[in-house]
């Protein structure tokens, strides 16, 4: 593998230019890995150097044995993480137990636009603090008429981790799966190896769970990368919240067994009470031990660098210190970089929906759906109970209890359509402005009087898109289009969902922390009757909100489907060579819980493909010697 800086690189004479959908990182087998959950905000866009500012000095090429010393220090030190995902494939590559990668002189550069993770994002009540900070690329939705009306210009922000560990570093550190029936389905959709009888051995494979004793060990694993416990405090309204949803007939058991409709103590991502993001689990362990793993931080991939005649991929190309670059592949590029930036840079690439790429001026390698298929876990502020008492610990507190239920409007035994967890508020914010009740505050840190009981959708009906930024295509923000509550039924389950949850207030448990239920209409619905389904439905459309689970963008699915965008037998995009996504955007349909340890199984299910494509049986391949190193200028034609 080479690095090679493109001589008098001009960013405004870009092609993609046109007016007109968590960052381009790309990964490779022998060459690149491009990590990153997003990767463009808005708000850097006039920080793009034209070519004014791009270095030419120097021109460097190098074989990848050397690649370290061609690097500073400070260089050397970083690895790339961006997105919960990438850290489980890209590392498995390189340690795997049998001879593997070393063996074979298969080589890995993990590209990465986000620095170090901060010692700060190891304490999980400053997780209010990580969001729309700068380890967040800081994404929001496009207005529309259905969500978000009263968060500021009518859009609503979907953070995305801009740091080592992508957004298990800013997330809440949930670890739920999904249930048996959210797989099966994944497999009655034509994906073939992807039923809960297949994927359950990957969850076992990350997993080292610390509290074991309190689980059935056929559905958990011990030896795994990925720290999972409870959190070492509960407050007593922990328990008292429990308690509440027991009163309401929830039976407590495992959420992450083979069932589902109940209550539970939640698990997290933790390691003696701190948080444990995937790059703490998956590469800070392997630093400096292994020899054919590259790493390369602050790194921007602009597009990926494919032959149109052969539509084989053989790089990409990335912008690093103002000036750009490109890194050449020898085997394939694996994109990873999430269900919001994985579509933008395939589209930017010449793979995506022909008319719209077209538009923007792109030529079209392959007219696939690239951005189509986009769906969440939607939420919505509210309703708020205050508490008799204060309680210290806010963002550890009350979040820690889960429950899953069956509205009237799900048949299916088993199959929870809503969530709820519980946000723990000032009482105080939420009066003077419903918009702050969960934003970051130091008070609210210190301690909380109330409780957001968070409704959340499982199983939305709604499906919305991602499109190229018309102005900016490879450094704006993608346009997120969400189309939120665009199927009705979407919002009604959101209702009964609300009126359900407002039972808790009737029992012994919650009686006895002095709850009451807030009454005061929030100003965008104060024209409405409190606790109306026409109030409750105000407030979902006014003060909508991400779960952070947005999936789907590059759909897997068969060849039939003509929505697919990956094989789900290799992840590999449809009609174009060595290139994979692996990823949450391949998730066809999003399971009925938190995402990020579905998103670490599917990585682990999609390194193993790599390793029996590239270290198993020999793939049909035109590449020959496709063990090897270096650099060919056959290669650079399109330079």
């Amino acid at each position: 593998m080479n690095e090679i800086p493109i001589a008098e690189a001009d960013s405004t004479a870009s092609p993609y230019s046109s007016p007109l959908r968590r960052s381009p990182s790309a990964w490779s087998l022998e060459t690149i890995a491009y990590n990153t959950d997003e990767f463009w905000s808005n708000s850097h866009v006039e920080e793009v150097p034209d070519s004014t500012t791009s270095s030419t000095s120097e021109h460097l090429e190098f074989p990848l044995s050397h690649f370290n010393s061609n690097l500073t220090e400070s260089e050397e030190e970083i690895v790339m993480f961006p997105i919960v995902m990438e850290p489980v494939g890209s590392p498995r590559y390189d340690y795997s137990p049998s001879p593997d990668f070393l063996e074979y002189k298969i080589y890995v550069l993990l590209i990465e636009a986000g620095d170090e993770e901060p010692e700060a994002a190891d304490i999980p009540a400053f997780v209010v603090m990580m969001q729309n900070s700068n380890l967040d690329w800081k994404f929001a939705t496009q207005p529309q008429p259905n969500s978000c009306r009263a968060r500021p210009q009518g859009r609503c922000n979907w953070p995305r981790g801009k740091v080592m560990g992508g957004s298990s570093t800013i997330n809440y550190m949930i670890y739920l799966r999904g249930g048996p029936k959210d797989f099966d389905e994944w497999e009655h959709m034509g994906n073939s190896g992807w039923s809960y009888k297949d994927v359950l051995p990957y969850f076992i494979k990350s997993e080292h769970n610390n509290n074991i004793e309190k689980f059935d060990k056929k559905f958990h694993g011990t030896n795994g990368e990925m720290n999972i416990e409870y959190y070492p405090y509960q407050d007593k309204n922990v328990f008292h919240l429990l308690d509440a949803y027991k009163e309401l007939g929830l039976n407590e058991f495992d959420q992450n067994s083979n069932r589902q409709v109940g209550t539970s103590l939640m698990q997290h991502f933790l390691k003696d009470g701190k948080r444990f993001s995937a790059n703490a689990a998956f590469i800070r362990p392997i630093r400096g031990k292994r020899k054919n793993l590259f790493l390369k931080t602050n790194a921007f991939v602009t597009k990926l660098l494919i032959k149109p005649e052969t539509r084989t991929t053989y790089g990409v190309e990335y912008f690093h210190k103002g000036q750009y670059f490109k890194a050449l592949a020898k085997k394939e590029v694996i994109v990873s970089t999430g269900t919001l930036s994985s579509p933008k840079l395939l589209m930017v690439s010449g793979i995506g929906p022909a008319r719209h790429l077209h538009e923007l001026n792109i030529k079209v390698l392959n007219d696939l759906k690239v951005g189509h298929n986009l769906h969440d876990h939607t939420t919505a502020d509210g309703p708020i109970f205050a508490l008799a008492i204060h309680s210290p610990l806010a963002a550890t507190a009350t979040i820690q209890v889960n429950s899953f239920i069956q509205t009237k409007y799900e048949t299916e035994e088993d199959r929870p359509d809503m969530q709820f967890t519980a946000d723990t508020v000032n009482v105080e914010d939420y009066y003077n402005d419903p918009i702050l009740v969960g934003a970051a505050n130091i008070r609210s840190l210190a301690y909380y009087n109330g409780l957001m009981v968070r409704p959340i959708l499982l199983a939305p009906k709604s499906r919305g898109y991602i499109l190229l930024n018309r102005t900016h295509p490879v450094f704006g923000d993608p346009l997120i289009f969400p189309n939120t509550f665009y199927e009705y039924e979407d919002l009604t389950r959101m209702v009964e969902g609300i009126k359900w949850s407002l039972n808790i207030t009737h029992t012994n448990a919650m009686k006895s922390m002095g709850t009451k239920l807030i009454t005061i209409p929030v100003p965008a619905c104060d024209h409405l009757k409190f606790g109306t389904d026409a109030y409750w439905r105000c407030l979902c459309i006014s003060y909508t909100a991400t779960l952070f689970h947005p999936v789907g963008t590059c759909k897997m699915g068969p060849k039939y489907d003509p929505d697919a965008v990956v094989d789900p037998e290799s992840l590999k995009v449809y009609g174009i060579k060595r290139l994979r996504v692996i990823d949450a955007s391949v998730i066809p349909l999003v399971t009925r819980a938190n995402t990020n340890a579905v998103t670490m199984m599917v990585a682990e299910r999609g390194a193993d493909f790599i390793k029996r494509d590239w270290i198993g049986e020999d793939e049909d391949d035109e590449e020959t010697d496709i063990f090897s190193g270096g650099y060919n200028k056959d290669e650079d034609e399109d330079f």
